[in-house]
């Protein structure tokens, strides 16, 4: 069976867009799933996935593109910088953590960016605070990945060239990000469709998967679990190329003036803010 072949198949009775998968790398990453499991091809795991309801829930994440960069879509980690995160912090000035958790981690630069985001720009002004940051991905080769926190130039070209200048070194072409920020971020892996949530959250990182490759009723029921995941008043983030369609917007309402962050509501009522 050929890999189009086996998209069209399985991808339509999962709420999946089969068009958005038609990479040479979620083609990989579906062949190593395969050895992993010990099938012979296509075919078998089209079978698999017939009958393992975990398995099936895990496969948009698992075929979803792990290649990302440092600081992607700068306007909208500038909006979380000026105006998300002062309001999050403000709101929970009497704990003592930030709690943020990033939605389908890939390999680390999603998380991490956040990381030097605090480490670099906030840190010295909050200091009575800590940013705690889980990441999440159903596939433990790009977790690890990520835990080793080695990257090419490519996914630096939108880091702040002070930030790349304090918090990395280079080495055989390169990128290692200091253990003083890499210690910020624990990573495990997670069924975002399966698992319920590992905590409360003030900021859900859940950038180019759920809005960019679901849809239907996985996408409604994806944004009902990102809901219930954060804390009254927090923030969700999203890609800058993704939108919330009216059915996703019974939960979250844009966040004024930052575009790329929604603020969490009352289903079919007003922003909750004033409960934060």
């Amino acid at each position: 069976m050929q890999f189009d072949a086996f998209l069209k198949q399985v991808c339509p009775p999962l709420d999946l867009d089969w068009r958005k998968y038609r990479r040479r790398s979620a083609r990989h990453r579906l062949l190593e799933r395969i050895a992993e499991l010990g099938l012979t091809g296509f075919e078998e795991y089209r079978d698999r996935l017939q009958e393992d309801v975990a398995e099936a829930s895990g496969l948009a994440e698992r075929m979803a593109v792990t290649v990302s960069r440092f600081f992607r879509d700068k306007s909208v980690w500038d909006n979380l910088q000026q105006r998300v995160l002062p309001q999050l912090l403000a709101a929970g000035s009497g704990h003592r953590y930030l709690r943020a958790w990033c939605v389908g981690c890939a390999c680390g630069e999603e998380p991490y960016s956040l990381a030097l985001l605090w480490q670099g720009r906030l840190q010295a002004r909050h200091s009575r605070q800590r940013l705690c940051v889980l990441a999440s991905d159903v596939d433990a080769v790009v977790l690890q990945r990520a835990r080793e926190a080695v990257y090419k130039g490519s996914s630096l070209r939108e880091l702040p060239a002070d930030l790349r200048a304090k918090w990395f070194s280079a080495r055989d072409n390169f990128w290692r990000l200091s253990p003083t920020v890499s210690r910020q971020v624990y990573f495990c892996r997670h069924n975002f469709m399966t698992e319920p949530p590992p905590a409360t959250f003030d900021l859900i990182m859940a950038r180019y998967l759920p809005f960019t490759y679901y849809r239907g009723a996985r996408r409604l029921q994806s944004a009902r679990r990102l809901w219930r995941a954060l804390r009254p008043g927090g923030a969700l983030m999203i890609g800058a190329k993704e939108s919330l369609g009216a059915q996703e917007r019974q939960f979250f309402v844009p966040w004024p003036g930052a575009a790329g962050v929604f603020r969490r509501r009352y289903p079919g009522g007003t922003s909750d803010s004033s409960a934060s």
